[in-house]
């Protein structure tokens, strides 16, 4: 199997845990941002996994379009995010991102893991007017806080068992 890791990466978050993946794959394998793709010849790999940060409630636009670009692949994804992985909105990412994904491909996956929100699209959301869709409450200024010590070395570990357990499959 020749396994290409690609990663998208705002803050460095979604950098950090494809690497901690990249660690435990076996076999042939590379690792690229997304930046430098164009770089490689992707045919001569059969399996991807896309490494995303979420931008609007999916993955970012140059990962969407990378996807959309892959056809009849084994692909898995990582994607980081500021809010909980279990929460409503971390649920409606994975299922955006895995309709994306399996349009084309065969999905093996998919990982989602808390991390750090970038400083300035906060400082954004301070200038939105109250009604928008991310205004500054004290229970979004609580989430930022609590999702600035992620990825941690708990996140890293969860990403490779995860990856452990679904390539022994």
């Amino acid at each position: 199997m020749n396994t290409l890791v690609v990663y998208s990466s705002l803050t460095g978050n979604t950098k950090m845990v494809c690497e901690k993946v990249y660690e435990i794959i076996e076999g042939e394998k590379s690792i690229v941002s997304i930046s430098d793709i164009k770089e490689l010849d992707i045919d001569s790999f059969n399996r991807f996994i896309i490494g995303f940060w979420v931008d609007k409630g999916t993955a970012d636009k140059r990962t969407r379009e990378f996807i959309k670009k892959l056809s009849k692949k084994e692909i898995a994804f990582i994607g980081t995010l500021g809010a909980e992985p279990e929460s409503d909105h971390g649920k409606k990412v994975f299922e955006r991102v895995t309709e994306l994904c399996n349009k084309n491909n065969n999905l093996l996956g998919g990982f989602l893991c808390r991390g750090k929100i970038d400083p300035k699209l906060v400082e954004k959301m301070g200038k939105f007017p109250l009604k928008l869709v991310h205004p500054l409450t004290p229970e979004r200024l609580e989430r930022i806080e609590g999702a600035k010590s992620h990825p941690n070395e708990k996140d890293f570990e969860n990403a490779q068992n995860y990856f452990k357990s679904l390539f022994a499959r």
